[in-house]
């Protein structure tokens, strides 16, 4: 039988308690803590019968919708082209111009948890980023969870993502946004809570008293506003993003009944 070792039973319990700061207390999914106290992006499922999952965030501007809207990630891309040296294969580390479009300055490990991908040939596709230095104000100096699988020649383009869990913002209905979570409550800026990514879950409803009405639709999307509605209820001609399917019976036997509870399916 296979002996496994104290890092890995260690991984497991992250995976489903998070993985805690050293000298952190526990935060539970209805606290919000102005101290972070778990990585941001940090996993924690619920016990049977429950079986939620949530995700540890970080709130970049205040969360006051009371219907439990759906909330986005508020980070814009990042274009940057590889600096100062070119790496070679096995490298785990990379420097890259500060992008032009970014007005502040890049603060240590803002890119913790995030992803780059680097458009060589063949394009290395999604390597996690495990930290990152301060900006010396031109250049930045990003570390990898793996080594780089081909050299990488000075400049080349480059794309980088903050972890999707850090700066969460509220939906906006303007301009293109994705639901990463649902908040629990309202957050308060800076603020670090459990955000819902998985099961049992409430959305206040977009249009009329709730979804699930209309015999035969079981598939609920989110709204621009990260408010909740069926298929039926959607405009023909835009797209929406799935956010799961309804739990209850609503329309069996012609006993068609509004409802705003589903089962959410963002991150498993």
């Amino acid at each position: 039988m296979r002996r496994y070792t104290r890092a890995e039973w260690e991984q497991v319990f992250d995976h489903v308690l998070g993985s805690r700061l050293v000298g952190q207390p526990a935060q539970g999914i209805r606290e919000q803590s102005a101290v972070q106290r778990y990585e941001i992006g940090s996993r924690m499922e619920m016990p049977a019968p429950d079986y939620r999952i949530f995700h540890y965030c970080r709130a970049d501007i205040a969360i006051t919708n009371v219907n439990y809207a759906g909330v986005a990630n508020g980070d814009t891309l990042h274009f940057m082209n590889t600096a100062v040296v070119a790496g070679v294969a096995g490298d785990r580390n990379i420097s890259v111009v500060i992008d032009p479009a970014d007005v502040a300055g890049y603060v240590r490990d803002q890119f913790r948890g995030g992803s780059i991908t680097i458009h060589t040939g063949p394009i290395q596709i999604v390597y996690s980023i495990i930290g990152n230095e301060p900006d010396d104000g031109t250049n930045v100096l990003l570390h990898l969870g793996e080594p780089l699988i081909a050299a990488v020649p000075l400049p080349t383009f480059s794309e980088i993502h903050e972890n999707q869990y850090n700066s969460i913002v509220p939906m906006t209905g303007a301009g293109d946004q994705s639901v990463v979570a649902v908040p629990l409550m309202p957050i308060t800026i800076d603020n670090f809570f459990w955000g819902q990514t998985w099961g049992k879950c409430v959305c206040g409803a977009a249009v009329g008293g709730g979804i699930g009405a209309v015999v035969n639709e079981a598939s609920v999307y989110f709204q621009d506003d990260g408010s909740i509605a069926s298929g039926t209820d959607l405009a023909p001609a835009t797209g929406f993003q799935y956010a799961g399917y309804i739990i209850p019976t609503t329309s069996r036997l012609a006993a068609n009944a509004d409802s705003i509870y589903f089962m959410l399916q963002l991150a498993p």
